[in-house]
């Protein structure tokens, strides 16, 4: 699964840009299993002269933290200025969700070991694996993305009022984990 800066979105103040038009940074903390890419919306301030109270400064942090078969992954916004609201759209795919299912804050679905060609093709993968998707954080909405061949994104999003600024405030948290019954199902 991939959680893609250019399949999601921020929206400040109702200025709305994705995440791969910003600004990135990337730091490893191998020491803590830890991950953090950083998003700053400098690029669109500069990218739109003459328009500089329209667009917002502010980053977006994205951690990541392995725990064994569990990754969990978190979004902030650390406003530069005052902010009155922020809606974030995470974006997570992969080439295809099969066995896409939906039981409370969950969603999980069978991660195969096919490329998008081999799945468009309908080619019988080798391996299964059941991947559980949860929302730590209650979206406000989850959105799926289906095309002739099958689920492929879950779009999950997110709304913050009045983050304080120079702070980092949490607007979601994911986690990823293996299936219960073990990694795969072998065919």
């Amino acid at each position: 699964m991939e959680f893609s800066g250019w399949d999601s979105l921020v929206s400040v103040d109702g200025v709305s840009a994705d995440l791969w038009s910003h600004a990135f940074n990337i730091e490893l903390d191998r020491a803590r299993d830890r991950a953090f890419l950083t998003w700053s919306s400098v690029p669109l301030r500069q990218d739109d002269p003459g328009q500089e109270g329209h667009h917002r400064r502010y980053q977006i942090e994205q951690v990541v933290t392995l725990q064994g078969p569990r990754a969990v992954v978190e979004y902030y916004i650390i406003p530069n200025e005052p902010v009155r609201t922020v809606d974030l759209t995470v974006g997570a795919y992969k080439w295809y969700l099969r066995d896409l299912r939906h039981e409370g804050e969950t969603f999980s679905f069978l991660s195969a070991d096919l490329t998008r060609q081999d799945a468009e093709r309908r080619l019988q993968p080798g391996r299964l694996t059941r991947v559980p998707v949860r929302s730590l954080v209650p979206a406000v909405t989850v959105r799926p993305f289906v095309n002739q061949f099958g689920a492929y994104a879950l779009d999950f999003s997110y709304e913050v009022a009045n983050p304080r600024t120079y702070e980092r405030t949490l607007v979601a948290r994911l986690e990823v984990t293996e299936g219960p019954g073990g990694p795969a199902i072998q065919r």
